[in-house]
């Protein structure tokens, strides 16, 4: 009758180990298979000016040309990605290259100001437009 405790508690305990591994395994789907639409902004915020232009590529993608006040919408998947931009002045010289791996975390939509990035703030991202 022991032995017979011991196999029912010993079965049960398999079943919550594979139980507790399905909803690990789960979660970390999740989060890897995440898809994020990434808003890259141009425009002038709380003391940083727009700037001139700028060429901006998320993961390596196509390249995107921003000129002041323009916007673009990017799609990504994981955990992170690269951001990689190119500043350039009035007079079409690159200035400035920033690449920058940044983490989204649980947000689905993120906003990222690029002005503010160039200047090297930590507040560059920003809740997604509605």
């Amino acid at each position: 009758m022991f032995i017979a405790f011991l196999n029912f508690l010993m079965r049960w305990f398999q079943r919550l180990v594979v139980l507790a591994g399905l909803i690990a395994l789960g979660v970390w789907l999740f989060f890897i298979g995440r898809e994020h639409q990434i808003f890259l902004d141009n425009k002038a915020l709380s003391g940083y000016k727009a700037l001139a232009q700028v060429n901006v590529s998320v993961d390596g993608g196509k390249v995107s040309e921003l000129l002041p006040r323009d916007r673009d919408v990017r799609k990504v998947v994981g955990m992170e990605f690269e951001l990689k931009a190119e500043v350039f002045n009035d007079k079409g010289e690159i200035v400035d290259t920033i690449t920058k791996t940044i983490r989204p975390k649980c947000s689905k939509d993120i906003m990222i100001n690029l002005p503010a990035l160039a200047a090297g703030d930590e507040g560059f991202m920003l809740p997604a437009p509605k």
